[in-house]
């Protein structure tokens, strides 16, 4: 009998020591179970945060393409502008290159006739 006592003591010891370690995995299991769960919402939060950097990232990559195409316009626009005032420089050179001959023509014309005048005053 006592080795039947003995038996049972050793059978409950070891079912407390089953159902110790029962409930430890338990716990483990529910605490890996919490870990996955957290990073589950994580992964989800990470993969919201991509989707929206590549959203304004392609919003950005589109701004600076309508930019540059700006830029361009630009440019040209400039060029443009740069060959008018090359051409309207020249035209103002050959302008002033024409009045100065017209200013010289007339002051020449003009003491001819200031001479012709005093010539015709002392006859």
């Amino acid at each position: 009998m006592d080795k039947f006592k003995e038996k049972i003591a050793s059978i409950r010891a070891e079912a407390d020591a089953t159902l110790a370690r029962a409930e430890n995995a338990e716990n483990e299991l529910a605490a890996s179970k919490a870990e996955v769960s957290a990073k589950e919402q994580e992964a989800i939060s990470l993969n919201n945060r991509i989707s929206l950097l590549e959203s304004q990232l392609e919003k950005a990559e589109t701004e600076a393409t309508e930019a540059k195409i700006k830029l361009r316009e630009h440019e040209l626009q400039v060029e443009e502008l740069e060959r008018k005032v090359k051409t309207l420089e020249k035209e103002n050179d050959t302008l002033e290159t024409k009045l100065e001959e017209k200013t010289q023509k007339y002051n020449e014309a003009k003491a001819e006739l200031d001479e012709t005048l005093k010539a015709m005053d002392e006859m």
